[in-house]
């Protein structure tokens, strides 16, 4: 109990000294970044993946009743096998996912942000039977949410850059 609580008093100096330095948290109130939120309407996207990439964003970005901004994004999956038993069946697969995107303001006009995102994630697939390939399924459909997640976030992330060096 004593070491946590040491712990706890060594970290408050160097949380002090963030502040000091003129740090400041990207989505902090006030900043820029926060201002995105309700700001920009996400365009659907096609298949599964895209629409829990589309429920994440729309949800991270709050709702858009008056949006300045439309976020349009295509959305490509591939899935490649990576392990092999010795009788060549694939029980390993990766899902490589990319996101291409525009943020284009609704008025009209050039897109502020043109981009691209990657992200990749895996799942093991075990040897065919009916119980295997049941699993098989909802560790793929796990992967597609672990995916559209990480595509969401890194997405948010660029826009939040975006806003805080002022482009938006």
């Amino acid at each position: 109990m004593w070491c946590c609580e040491r712990r706890r008093l060594l970290l408050l100096p160097a949380l002090m000294a963030l502040g000091a330095c003129g740090f400041t948290p990207l989505y902090g109130e006030g900043t820029p970044a926060a201002a995105m939120n309700g700001q920009v309407t996400v365009d659907v996207v096609e298949g599964e993946a895209g629409f829990l990439l589309r429920e994440r964003l729309t949800e991270r970005l709050g709702p858009a009743e008056d949006p300045a901004y439309r976020l349009a994004i295509e959305l490509t999956l591939q899935q490649v096998g990576v392990a092999l038993t010795q009788q060549n069946v694939t029980t390993r697969y990766n899902v490589i996912g990319t996101a291409a995107f525009a943020v284009t303001p609704v008025g009209g006009g050039p897109p502020v942000l043109v981009d691209e995102v990657r992200a990749i994630t895996g799942y093991s697939a075990p040897e065919s039977s009916a119980v295997s390939a049941f699993a098989a399924l909802a560790a793929e459909r796990a992967a597609g949410q672990r995916l559209a997640a990480e595509l969401a976030d890194r997405i948010l992330l660029r826009m939040a850059l975006l806003a805080e060096d002022g482009a938006a």
